[in-house]
């Protein structure tokens, strides 16, 4: 489930998992509200997408605007389909606007306030969690070599570290390729089965394709690490078959912008 929420012309989704957390903001964008042209039209936030540099950081300022978030507040992962999570504080604070200060991070949790988690998305998902009692946030950014490589269970353990009980936990799932989408050829689908051989009851064969859902592999990983299935939320939407609403990478053959995941505890 899912709301969709509209300030001025700037669309947001947000998970009701969430809601009667009032120290909590997060949201998922959507492709609406911004300057960019073509086919970043129009809220891109992506700056390595060969989209004008000014009208990301116009879209970065109506932002900041919509939503009443601080841009010196964000840390922003930085993605190469990895399963690495990182511990974030303070310190790396305010790099928002310029090339983070670690490489190779898919995704980041703290249990500091004011400190805005946010990742980048163009069919991968963004997988939110928050431990209210511990008050611990998570932020996964999911493609799917992460998925298999089991990145949100990962964040589970991480945040075991620092005293989260998963029965606590609450996560939401972003739109993402759904399984009507994501499509991969035998080599593909070989390595997930080779990962973990139930991921095979998540897959669909289609003549010589194969099509994964991503949705459930997560939500199975997630499970598996000791949250309550009750507490997992799932947009269910396709970002292909949305590209009126979300940026696409396999819908726009590569020629598009970047959505964003963000969370952060007040």
């Amino acid at each position: 489930m899912y709301k969709l929420n509209k300030i001025k012309d700037f669309e947001y989704l947000t998970f009701p998992i969430f809601d009667g957390y009032d120290e909590l903001f997060h949201c998922f964008t959507t492709r609406k509200g911004g300057v960019s042209k073509g086919d970043f039209e129009s809220m891109n936030l992506g700056f390595n997408t060969g989209d004008d540099e000014e009208d990301v950081r116009e879209n970065y300022y109506i932002l900041s605007e919509c939503l009443n978030i601080n841009l010196e507040d964000i840390v922003k992962t930085f993605q190469s389909h990895t399963d690495n999570i990182r511990y974030v504080t303070e310190e790396d604070k305010g790099r928002v606007m310029k090339k983070a200060k670690y490489t190779d991070i898919d995704g980041l949790y703290t249990d500091r306030k004011n400190i805005a988690l946010m990742s980048f998305h163009a069919d991968c998902n963004a997988v939110f969690f928050y431990d209210p009692v511990k008050k611990i946030i998570g932020l996964s950014h999911a493609g799917w070599k992460g998925t298999m490589t089991n990145i949100t269970g990962k964040m589970i353990k991480a945040l075991k570290d620092l005293g989260s009980n998963p029965s606590n936990l609450k996560a939401a799932i972003s739109p993402s390729l759904g399984q009507c989408c994501f499509e991969v050829d035998k080599d593909v689908a070989d390595m997930f089965i080779n990962t973990d051989i139930k991921y095979k009851d998540f897959m669909i064969k289609k003549g010589e394709k194969y099509h994964f859902d991503l949705w459930g592999i997560n939500k199975y990983n997630i499970i598996r690490e000791g949250m309550k299935e009750e507490n997992i939320e799932v947009a269910g939407m396709c970002t292909k078959c949305r590209n009126d609403l979300f940026f696409s990478h396999r819908g726009q053959k590569g020629k598009r912008g970047l959505m964003s995941g963000i969370i952060m505890m007040k």
